[in-house]
C-alpha cells in the first residue's frame, strides 16, 4: 500500500519539518498534520478540504467552513 499524494498546499514550506515525499508532492497524512501544527501554533490556518478558515479549539482544530476536524 502508498501513501495518498496532493499537490503541495499554498501554505505548505518546504523547510518546514514535515518535508513533501516525493520531489514537490506531500502525503495527505503530512498536509493533515501541518494543518493541526498550524492552528495550534497560530490559532488558525486554512482547511484542507474546503479552504475556510480552521480554528484551534482545546489541542484540535475544527473549520468553519465545511466543519471538518483535526485532533
Amino acid at each position: 500500500m502508498t501513501g495518498a499524494l496532493l499537490d503541495r498546499p499554498r501554505s505548505f514550506s518546504a523547510g518546514s519539518e514535515a518535508g513533501p515525499a516525493g520531489g514537490g508532492r506531500v502525503t495527505l497524512e503530512e498536509r493533515l498534520t501541518a494543518a493541526l501544527r498550524a492552528a495550534r501554533t497560530s490559532g488558525s490556518t486554512e482547511c484542507p478540504v474546503c479552504h475556510a478558515r480552521m480554528t484551534r479549539e482545546a489541542e484540535a482544530a475544527r473549520c468553519g467552513g465545511c466543519g471538518s476536524r483535526l485532533s
